[in-house]
């Protein structure tokens, strides 16, 4: 009995990691930019400084391969940012990851409202757009 109950117990937990791994399998979301506004910790608020190259527009938001892919402009195009954490918490995707001492994160809510922050020593960036899943696009 004991035996048959593992064995239930073992199948049980593979399904449940199998439909986890479902939930997550293309999942992707387009998103476009709308404002963005860095604050240094001397208090200066003003755009963020890209240096010499140019402002995001657009990136895809990928859940299965966890990374975050510039889209636009065709400068930019193809530059990846590597996603540690991928979860999805009330309706809404949280994703966060760490690239050169930078701190990233993005959260998409269920309604396509896209905010994206990246955190520096001494500096926030706060970024605001919209969000659309691949599959709705169709």
């Amino acid at each position: 009995m004991i035996m048959r109950n593992t064995k239930i117990g073992v199948a049980v937990v593979i399904a449940a990691l199998a439909t986890c791994a479902d939930a997550w399998a293309g999942q992707s979301w387009l998103c476009s930019i709308a404002s963005a506004v860095a604050v240094d910790e001397d208090g200066t608020v003003g755009p963020p400084d890209l240096g010499d190259r140019e402002r995001p527009t657009f990136f895809r938001v990928d859940a299965e391969k966890k990374q975050l892919t510039l889209l636009g402009p065709d400068s930019r195009r193809g530059e990846v940012t590597k996603l540690e954490s991928v979860q999805e918490m009330d309706g809404q995707h949280v994703f966060s990851g760490v690239e050169n001492g930078r701190v990233i994160s993005v959260i998409i809510t269920k309604d396509g409202r896209m905010t994206l922050s990246i955190i520096s020593d001494g500096v926030v960036w706060s970024v605001f757009g919209h969000a659309l899943r691949d599959e709705d696009k169709k």
